[in-house]
């Protein structure tokens, strides 16, 4: 199994590119591994993806424009990837997986640029054709030195180090219409968050790929939960339990927690959001009868937050499911929750 963070790693081809966030990336299943060299035409440099056009020119003197689609911007920013790199106007080496239902698309991992440097795209295993390289895993996600331990609390950033997907994925026990809807669901025309909606739960916290989260404790006692991915934002109401049935729904529900030593556990329930969505399951439906129980296990020594989710909706699935230490997080001092920014025109 090739998992590395939030993004799995899709051990095909002789790339290896980890699935983005708001993308499961399953039209680049089965798909070629290509080079391409092309000049710059058009740069979009934002979120949810930054989306780099090349004209490249065929042997047979014809030429097409290929979309080359990268990372999310704010962990190609941590990594050193800005905007002032990729410029209209270059020509470029792009490498990375063609699609299998578009025809000039690449979800390239690597660029050569004109200098001779190379920028890691999606993090992939390696460069290809320079020793000047800028980005990759190391940069992008924080070397082990880098992580702190021990820790007091749950309370601070937390950077995404792996994400685990569910063994339940590969066969979910889906009730018959829940499986009719989950392979009728499109991921590339279907999915409102590549439309820049911001998504609900459990989506909000389960499909964030490698962004920080950050764990706050408000003066009233209840928790502020920020979500880098999406800008979204989670309030957990500490020992409420008698008024969740009481609260209107929403895409994110109503949330109420309660301390099991150093562990928060958090009940959602009210929640309106019709899709259920995490690493190897794109996307499920989801009722407005879903419950969903998290556990943030923190190991104070070890400085790690393990997140565990279980998901119980009768009109989806034939028993709960449970993703057991889906998310691994660890304390990365200086990291800071950014702005996403989601911008429809990428």
């Amino acid at each position: 199994m090739c998992a590395y963070h939030r993004y799995l790693l899709l051990c095909i081809a002789a790339t290896p590119l980890r699935a983005q966030a708001h993308h499961s990336f399953a039209e680049i299943e089965g798909g070629v591994d290509r080079e391409l060299l092309g000049e710059v035409v058009r740069v979009r440099w934002g979120n949810p993806h930054v989306r780099v056009d090349i004209e490249v020119v065929e042997d047979d003197g014809t030429s097409a424009v290929w979309e080359l689609e990268g990372g999310d911007l704010n962990s190609l920013n941590r990594a050193g990837v800005t905007g002032s790199l990729v410029q209209v106007g270059q020509v470029i080496r792009a490498a990375g997986l063609t699609s299998t239902r578009r025809e000039t698309y690449l979800a390239v991992s690597n660029i050569l640029l004109p200098d001779g440097r190379e920028v890691m795209m999606l993090s992939a295993e390696g460069p290809r054709w320079s020793d000047d390289v800028i980005g990759g895993r190391r940069t992008d996600f924080g070397a082990p030195e880098e992580f702190q331990a021990p820790v007091a609390d749950i309370f601070r950033v937390w950077t995404t180090v792996q994400t685990n997907p569910p063994e339940f994925a590969a066969d979910p026990p889906f009730t018959a219409a829940a499986r009719a809807a989950y392979q009728a669901f499109d991921p590339i025309t279907d999915d409102p968050v590549l439309r820049c909606v911001t998504p609900g739960m459990p989506e909000a916290i389960s499909y964030i790929g490698p962004h920080p989260v950050e764990f706050i404790e408000r003066d009233d006692g209840d928790i502020t939960l920020r979500i880098e991915s999406d800008d979204n934002t989670r309030i957990i109401h500490m020992g409420e339990n008698a008024r969740a049935a009481e609260q209107p729904l929403s895409p994110l529900g109503y949330s109420v927690g309660r301390w099991d030593g150093d562990d928060l556990i958090v009940t959602t329930t009210q929640i309106s959001w019709p899709y259920f969505k995490l690493e190897g399951l794109v996307a499920a439906p989801q009722s407005e009868a879903v419950e969903i129980v998290e556990r943030f296990a923190l190991d104070t020594d070890a400085g790690e937050l393990a997140y565990t989710l279980t998901a119980t909706d009768p009109a989806t699935f034939t028993e709960p499911v449970t993703a057991e230490r889906y998310h691994i997080w660890r304390y990365r001092p200086g990291v800071e929750i950014g702005t996403y920014g989601c911008s429809v025109q990428n």
